[in-house]
């Protein structure tokens, strides 16, 4: 059965009410990770399957998850001031704290050897900044900084909650030196600027009380195999604890796969490849940690068998009415492009590289697609800068209220359209020979930025080397029968793909830090002898030197796959 024929069939069967109905029955738990809330969650997904006659799975695991219970300010003045604790933030009571502003946070490129400065000035004060994440929590405790309140970056009174791990799902036992514990909580743009205001003429301190409820908890994961003719699928997944009722985030997601996996089950016998759908906690209140352990206990089945991850995230949302394509554009612009104008009547922006979050926790097992869509406001009605339709993204606001029903249906056909045309592809939709292309313009970017300290010719002589055997092998390929190109498919382009977004090791996970297409390359931009301390400038050449050893050898290695390929093929 061809893609658009599957298709058609399971438009006509997916339903909008039952998605609103599932909705409305999700948003009645707060669904965090390992509570009561989060596991009647997983009874009624379980629930709905099984009433379907699906068969579906639950794997038990343990996630180290971090939930705040209490943060307030109180100023010098007397005044509270309202605070929501980050993720993994350390508990304090009634301590009090000199502010410090973080001046600096306001620019956007500060060279290293100001960084000492600024860092410098934080020992022993709680910090006001407009940054947050892990990263910068590391760097402000290696400081001596007491911690750090950030500043939301939506107006309205908003506070997001956040998170200040750095680790990406479950730390290893050899990472427990670098898990970072400082009181960290955010506050809204109209607190945080008047503080600001204050700190300019005078000395600022404050009382702060931080509550967290920091633990181990077991958590369950449903997820449903639909086998198709051939041994291969299509990961489509969506995490399902959330912040408060979570409506748009992510209960419209987990109502979508709720809905696609009736649908995609009935079904089942016109699927070229299978699919699997999944639902996974810990993200939100433990960095990943669900997404991240499935990944660690089905490692093999994944890496011999997944074809393209498709991840749901904040579907279904008011004002959402511009779709762009975030992927690693492996399959192509015009595959997103024509699925994104037929739904929104809009042509379609420029792809948006595939972010480092949101579960994306599957590069080393050689995904070759992986696409995960953004629905945003149009750009004349934004309002936020949150990644949703609008300011109440990670606040008790995300409720009933703020899901569009049309536009549920919208991004449910969008999301089931792409996978089908995936699943029932006679050849997975790859074009590596552009990829290959756009990979050296990264690249060749970088190479821009760099001292001349920082060398890459070897990684572009082992692209160029390549190109040809890439060339080859999507000939090849064009006149193989359905799924019997996937595994090389996976070994070259799930390979390239890998190596553009990781910088570490297939079994592991890099750190949730500020990401960029070649990220441990891109660290060196900029830096020059002049501009950045000697100790640090050594360091990175060192790292930089290794990754080019890294990335030089591995394409090296995909040339040699494809050599072989097509010799006994």
């Amino acid at each position: 059965m061809t893609q658009s024929d599957l298709f058609k069939k399971i438009q006509t069967d997916i339903s909008l009410e039952r998605m609103i109905q599932s909705v409305k029955t999700l948003g009645q738990w707060h669904r965090y990770t390992g509570t009561e809330g989060g596991e009647m969650c997983v009874d009624y997904l379980t629930g709905e399957l099984r009433k379907e006659g699906i068969p579906v799975r639950t794997d038990m695991y343990e996630a180290y998850v971090s939930l705040p219970l209490k943060a307030e300010m109180v100023l010098d003045t007397g005044e509270t001031v309202p605070l929501i604790a980050d993720v993994y933030s350390s508990s304090v009571e009634n301590r009090r704290y000199i502010l410090a502003y973080d001046r600096w946070s306001e620019m956007k490129h500060i060279p290293e050897n100001e960084n000492v400065e600024r860092f410098a000035s934080f020992r022993g004060k709680m910090v006001l900044t407009s940054e947050s994440g892990g990263d910068f929590a590391e760097k402000l405790y290696r400081a001596g900084a007491e911690g750090m309140i950030h500043i939301s970056s939506s107006r309205g009174g908003y506070i997001h909650h956040s998170n200040i791990g750095a680790e990406w799902g479950t730390p290893c036992a050899s990472q427990i030196s670098r898990i970072v514990s400082i009181p960290a909580a955010g506050i809204s743009m109209e607190d945080g600027g008047r503080l600001i205001n204050r700190m300019e003429g005078e000395e600022v301190s404050a009382e702060l009380t931080i509550q967290m409820d920091t633990r181990i908890r077991k958590s369950r994961m449903p997820y449903v195999d639909i086998p198709g003719k051939n041994k291969t699928f299509v990961l489509i997944n969506g995490h399902y604890d959330s912040w408060y009722e979570g409506i748009t985030d992510n209960a419209t997601s987990d109502a979508i796969l709720l809905e696609l996996a009736r649908v995609f089950w009935k079904h089942k016998d016109e699927l070229e490849r299978g699919i699997r759908i999944a639902w996974w906690s810990g993200h939100s209140d433990a960095r990943y940690a669900g997404s991240a352990w499935h990944c660690d206990h089905h490692f093999k089945e994944l890496r011999d068998r997944c074809v393209a991850n498709l991840n749901l995230d904040l579907t279904g949302c008011k004002n959402s009415e511009q779709v762009r394509a975030r992927t690693t554009c492996m399959e192509g612009k015009a595959f997103t492009d024509q699925i994104i104008e037929k739904y929104t009547g809009m042509a379609a922006k420029a792809y948006i590289p595939m972010i480092r979050g949101a579960d994306q926790s599957f590069w080393g097992a050689r995904i070759p697609v992986q696409v995960m869509l953004k629905y945003e406001p149009l750009d004349e009605k934004r309002v936020s800068p949150c990644p949703s339709g609008g300011p109440w993204w990670h606040t008790s606001l995300d409720t009933l209220d703020k899901m569009d029903e049309q536009i549920l249906l919208r991004d449910a056909l969008m999301n089931s359209e792409i996978a089908c045309q995936i699943v029932n592809s006679r050849v997975l939709p790859v074009k590596i020979a552009d990829y290959a292309g756009i990979m050296r313009e990264y690249l060749e970017k970088i190479q821009k930025g760099l001292s001349k300290d920082f060398h890459m010719e070897g990684i572009l002589k082992s692209l160029n080397n390549l190109m040809p055997w890439i060339l080859k092998l999507e000939s090849r390929l064009s006149c193989t029968g359905t799924g019997s190109g996937d595994w090389i498919i996976k070994r070259t382009a799930g390979e390239l793909t890998r190596l553009v977004h990781t910088y570490g090791s297939s079994y592991s996970q890099d750190r949730s830090t500020p990401y960029a297409p070649f990220g441990i390359l891109q660290k060196a931009v900029s830096m020059t002898r002049d501009n950045t301390p000697p100790e640090l400038y050594l360091f990175t050449m060192t790292e930089f030197t290794r990754a080019c050893n890294r990335i030089e050898g591995q394409l090296d290695e995909v040339a040699e796959n494809i050599k072989n390929y097509l010799k006994t093929e």
